[in-house]
């Protein structure tokens, strides 16, 4: 009978957990998608469009997926990206004005970049991310003239913007392609933003 009771509580434990996490799920769906831009746009200082509906998956963490999206910077299109996932917090998720946006994915885009905005990547660098992490996948960068014709391109394989907190800097690492040249390169700004 004890051993009836441990497993009947595990098992109540595991549904309410599980249960939990779905609650977003049942989201609104333009809420979750303004609150998604709105946090976006406070912490990373970029405008999301998103054309696509919202998915959410608990697996292997929270987080919600969308397709077919586009980053603006200062109205301009930055990038369109085939892929972006979404990580949140665990915290509270009984309200959709309570997501708080842990990491950011992007897989499959493609980057214009010109002399306009070819510091996109470095501006990006002296955000906080001391509580979050910006990862690009698989993606391509299009320098283009100011006539809009593509210079060259570079493959970004994989790229990751973190903080570390025992050297208290922020950290830009790539590895990436150019000419089919494989390179790696990293970037970092200490605290007090005075030096890349």
């Amino acid at each position: 009978f004890k051993n009836n009771k441990i497993i009947l509580t595990f098992v109540a434990l595991f549904v309410i957990f599980i249960s939990y996490l779905l609650l977003p799920t049942f989201y609104n769906q333009p809420d979750i998608s303004e609150k998604l831009k709105s946090e976006l746009k406070s912490k990373f200082d970029l405008d999301f469009k998103f054309t696509q509906d919202i998915k959410y998956n608990f697996f292997p963490s929270p987080h919600f997926t969308t397709e077919e999206s586009v980053i603006f910077k200062e109205k301009n299109k930055i990038s369109d990206i085939r892929k972006l996932k979404i990580y949140i917090s665990f915290n509270n998720f009984f309200s959709s004005n309570n997501i708080d946006i842990q990491d950011l994915v992007v897989e499959n885009a493609n980057f214009d970049l010109n002399r306009n905005n070819y510091n996109f990547f470095i501006q990006l660098l002296q955000k906080n991310f001391q509580d979050r992490k910006f990862t690009i996948k698989d993606s391509n960068i299009f320098f283009r003239n100011m006539d809009n014709e593509v210079l060259f391109i570079s493959k970004i394989l994989k790229t990751k913007y973190y903080y570390e907190p025992k050297e208290l800097k922020n950290i830009f690492y790539t590895e990436s392609e150019i000419f089919n040249i494989p390179f790696s390169m990293e970037l970092f700004i200490k605290e007090n933003k005075s030096k890349i």
